[in-house]
């Protein structure tokens, strides 16, 4: 396989570098940022969200087409997880997850429970954020989640929506005003519920009475519910790693940089002091705590330099869903892809509208046989696919590890480089795009003609 220019210039700044082992996880697992549409510069719904896990991940991208009666949707994969998969649908749905671990310690499942199909289900079946918060509520119910407990991020062009889930038959889920952006750590951060505001918030009928019969909730006691409190795992709710991160997060969209680290007093969304950007999310999600006084304290030895923040040692793939309403959703809904970690990788585009990804960026040619086999031969995925190009992600991760502030502005310089380009290039393409459809009613006039040329735009990238 052919080496793509960008991958070279990457080149030149790792001989000076040294290779580390692959670190193990620090804390975090994943973090996510939803911005509401009367906050952006464009008008659109974005989601950015960090996957972090430990262990040999590889990250593929599918478009799956309409196929056993679901959507069509983009898929970014690691064969053989049960949680970390990203999926953007013809909808112009987004879904991806944190893990948040619960206090429940009694699974009540039917079957087995739930936990991979219910993103699956999402991305195969629903049409909007709300349908899927409400398809992930009666997958809940009806089977029980096996999982300790979890957050869902779901965002389309108009609505960006949360829905936590615990081991068993609970869950809650909470809208993010238009003019708030929410950030969330590993932790359950919904705090009031009022399943009675339907337009707001949705959840299983008995959740406040399960938690009084479990002692969680003591009205007398604690006075109103609070759903992060009685029902988070009591060291994650006040886990420094989790705490910080929220914390910073926050900062950065509000300006403020008098906040206190506690969770307690933490509001569930922010109004932002200015328009967010893609830039700014690019910011939050590389953020190593640089804009806190408020530091990560590493408990163990460290063998690599790398610090721990939003964007960690094990961030695999860091994603923005830009959700934009006024275009073709083929054409409006973009996923911006960081092959890894954000303070290294640039983002590139991937327009909704893809029907072939690129060859390197596959483990099988056909994308039904990548869901059919998603769980099938998953150890020792470099061995088998040494010519995947996430492996030259990987390699460059392990090159400056180990010596992280004598490396990384080298590395930053390369990367800013490859961002810059990339958004001269989107910004010349959204241009082109607009002779496939009819700007004043959406409707795509040239089909054929916009599925090549996005196609190939993808491609062009990696090349």
């Amino acid at each position: 396989m052919k080496t793509p220019r960008f991958i070279l210039a990457w080149a030149s700044v790792l001989p000076a570098l040294c290779s580390a082992a692959w670190p193990s996880m620090d804390g975090c697992n994943c973090f996510c940022v939803i911005a509401g549409s009367r906050t952006t510069v464009d008008g659109s719904v974005m989601m950015a969200h960090n996957e972090d896990d430990s262990g040999e991940m590889m990250l593929n991208m599918y478009a799956v087409p309409r196929a056993r009666g679901n959507n069509a949707y983009l898929w970014a994969e690691f064969p053989g997880t049960n949680d970390c998969d990203h999926f953007l649908n013809e909808w112009g749905v987004a879904i991806a997850s944190d893990g948040c671990p619960s206090r429940e310690d009694r699974a009540d499942l039917t079957d087995g429970g739930v936990l991979y199909e219910t993103r699956v289900t999402v991305a195969r079946q629903a049409r909007s954020a709300r349908e899927a918060v409400k398809i992930i509520g009666r997958l809940v119910e009806a089977r029980g989640y096996r999982a300790s407990g979890r957050t869902y991020v779901i965002a389309d062009p108009h609505e960006g929506w949360i829905c936590s889930v615990v081991r068993g038959r609970h869950w809650v889920a909470r809208r993010i005003a238009d003019d708030e952006v929410m950030a969330l750590p590993n932790n359950y951060i919904i705090d009031e519920v009022d399943l009675a505001d339907t337009l707001n918030y949705y959840g299983a009928r008995d959740v406040v009475d399960y938690a009084r019969q479990r002692g969680w909730y003591d009205p007398g006691r604690d006075g109103r519910f609070s759903f992060k409190k009685a029902y988070c795992d009591p060291y994650y709710y006040t886990y420094e790693h989790n705490v910080i991160r929220q914390l910073c997060a926050q900062q950065y969209l509000t300006g403020r940089t008098d906040m206190v680290p506690d969770p307690d007093t933490f509001p569930f969304a922010v109004k932002p002091n200015r328009k967010i950007g893609l830039q700014d999310l690019m910011q939050i999600m590389q953020c190593h705590g640089e804009n806190s006084e408020h530091k990560f304290v590493y408990k163990r030895e460290r063998a690599w330099t790398h610090p721990v923040g939003i964007c960690t040692d094990v961030t695999v793939l860091s994603a923005i869903f830009q959700l934009r309403p006024n275009q073709p959703r083929e054409v409006g809904c973009v996923m911006w892809v960081c092959a890894g970690r954000p303070c290294t990788e640039p983002y590139l585009p991937w327009y909704l509208g893809v029907t072939q990804t690129p060859e390197c960026w596959r483990r099988y040619d056909n994308a039904l046989t990548a869901v059919d086999n998603h769980f099938i031969d998953v150890e020792g995925k470099r061995q088998q696919w040494p010519g995947h190009i996430y492996w030259q992600s990987v390699d460059r991760w392990a090159a400056y590890a180990t010596q992280w502030h004598s490396g990384i502005a080298r590395v930053q310089q390369v990367r800013d480089k490859r961002q810059a380009q990339a958004f001269k290039a989107f910004a010349r393409m959204d241009k082109k795009l607009k002779k496939y459809y009819d700007s004043s009613t959406g409707a795509i006039t040239r089909r054929d003609a916009l599925e090549r040329a996005l196609n190939d735009f993808v491609e062009r990238q990696y090349r």
